[in-house]
């Protein structure tokens, strides 16, 4: 017990120590902080969405005169969302630079999706502070303060011969102050993750269990790897600097080669390019035969094709069938790009165990449900209500058709589906089995630190 109290006033002693710790402490809540007024201001904008939609179909029909069918489908733009975990307030992913709550029209799909897109998702990086950005960070580096320079510490005092002499084993010594230091700051994580769910009213499930047994094998890790640099028996510095050196080549560079690797390998100007595509094809529509263009759409929505033909007059069945053409025309680039993108994820997984910092930045994503996989899920069910909503006005539209009153109260309203992770039942093992691979190498490199 004197032993213990000794080395927590070692540990606290220090002013960096302290520093450091409250450092962290404050920048955890900070981004706790932050990520619940974003994660609330997103709340916000779905459920205005929704609100400001209602409002708009009830005024819609209280008039005394309902508007044609094709103007109501020109103006309506139904509010889509993506059904975010609250676990998104403290790890963003990919929510900070992509819609979540789109609306969606009649019109043509591809130009609503990717005219949107003002900060390409697929060209991001580390994200805003978030808290899963302060584990990810922040946390190793306040393992290697408190932890990389205690044999050399001990040395440069002259206290490590005294210390090899006494009957009880130096390697023990070392592992008790080691294990105080991982008690200290998983108990300063642990705080974090509670405050943050009381704060966010999160349950303690299953959830909140993984994300704090994964940042502990995290934390192993890192604990792991400055006890194999300080077992070489270098001075203070040299350890500090080997330990920052880790850092940043595991959490900043091999990161930033992955992504340039990925930039480089899959085509990320796919967005730009359909949208250009789309509206050239929907202004040449104007100048082209515009029966043609209802007879081209009827052959592949024949549900519609009993439709009257066109007259002299602006149809706004031709305007629909030409909206719907204009997608059609670029679905194979939509396909490819959607294909790419999923690939890119795919690659971005299994890239991601080449740094620590990366795969567990993923993982954190995955399981907030805020990761690229679950924006292509995202926009997929896009994808599928604008079919609905079309199918919708079709039935006024190609059949004239009058509005109602019911038939305003009976627009298709957008159900999101409950999303779920795949493919990532090997990400468990594989991280197990890599710390406890460090760990063993630090205990048998700690055992033969030698005397100097």
């Amino acid at each position: 017990m004197l032993l213990f109290k000794l080395e927590c006033k070692r540990l606290f002693a220090g002013t960096v120590n302290k520093l450091v710790l409250v450092l962290f402490l404050l920048s955890g809540i900070f981004a706790i902080y932050q990520g619940a007024l974003g994660y609330k201001s997103i709340r916000i904008d779905q459920y205005k969405s929704t609100v400001v939609f209602q409002k708009e179909r009830e005024h819609v029909s209280s008039r005394e005169a309902l508007p044609e069918p094709g103007s109501l489908a020109y103006y309506a733009s139904a509010p889509t969302q993506w059904q975010l975990s609250p676990w998104a307030a403290l790890f963003v992913g990919e929510t900070s630079s992509s819609m979540v709550a789109a609306k969606i029209r009649a019109t043509a799909l591809q130009s609503q999706i990717y005219n949107r897109e003002i900060v390409n998702p697929s060209q991001q990086r580390a994200g805003g502070l978030d808290l899963g950005f302060v584990l990810v960070y922040f946390l190793p580096l306040v393992i290697g303060i408190l932890t990389v320079t205690l044999i050399s510490d001990e040395q440069h005092a002259g206290r490590w011969r005294l210390l090899n002499a006494m009957p009880r084993s130096v390697f023990s010594l070392v592992g008790k102050q080691i294990a105080l230091r991982f008690v200290v700051i998983w108990f300063m994580v642990a705080l974090l993750l509670i405050s943050a769910a009381l704060l966010l009213s999160l349950p303690f499930d299953i959830f909140f269990w993984t994300v704090l047994g994964a940042t502990s094998l995290y934390m192993v890790f890192w604990f792991a790897l400055a006890a194999i640099i300080m077992s070489f028996g270098k001075n203070s510095v040299f350890n500090s600097l080997t330990y920052l050196s880790s850092w940043v080549v595991l959490a900043l560079l091999l990161p930033g080669a992955v992504h340039l690797y990925l930039s480089n390998q899959y085509h990320s100007d796919a967005p730009l390019e359909i949208t250009l595509q789309l509206r050239m094809t929907l202004n040449d529509g104007w100048d082209q035969d515009k029966q043609a263009t209802l007879d081209a759409f009827v052959a592949k929505e024949s549900k519609w094709s009993n439709t009257a033909p066109l007259g002299e007059a602006f149809d706004w069945k031709w305007y629909y069938a030409q909206q719907h053409m204009s997608d059609i025309a670029v679905q194979d680039q939509v396909e490819a790009y959607r294909r790419s993108n999923a690939a890119r994820q795919n690659q971005l997984q299994k890239l991601s165990v080449l740094s620590p910092a990366l795969f567990f930045q993923l993982s954190l994503n995955e399981l907030a449900k805020t990761s690229g996989n679950f924006q292509i899920k995202y926009q997929q069910q896009i994808a599928d209500y604008h079919q609905t909503i079309r199918h919708y006005f079709y039935d006024f539209l190609f059949f004239d058709k009058q509005v109602s009153r019911q038939d305003i109260a009976d627009f298709p309203k957008f159900e999101p589906q409950t999303m779920v992770a795949q493919g990532g039942s090997w990400k468990l093992p594989l991280s197990t089995a890599v710390v406890a691979l460090m760990l063993m190498i630090a205990i048998v490199r700690i055992r033969k630190v030698k005397v100097i």
